[in-house]
């Protein structure tokens, strides 16, 4: 159940990071926004495939 737990909190990490990654492309600096939303997605999939 714990394990469960982790991968649905990692999910919704790299998730928050894509809805910031789309919303960030249509703003007005997209580069900006897409490097905001390279932190939660690395922290989502270091957390999924990472060291156990």
């Amino acid at each position: 159940m714990e394990k469960a737990l982790a991968y649905a909190i990692s999910a919704l990490l790299v998730g928050f990071g894509a809805w910031i990654l789309i919303a960030g492309l249509s703003s007005g600096s997209p580069v900006l926004w897409t490097v905001v939303a390279l932190v939660p997605i690395t922290i989502g999939l270091v957390s999924a495939f990472g060291p156990v």
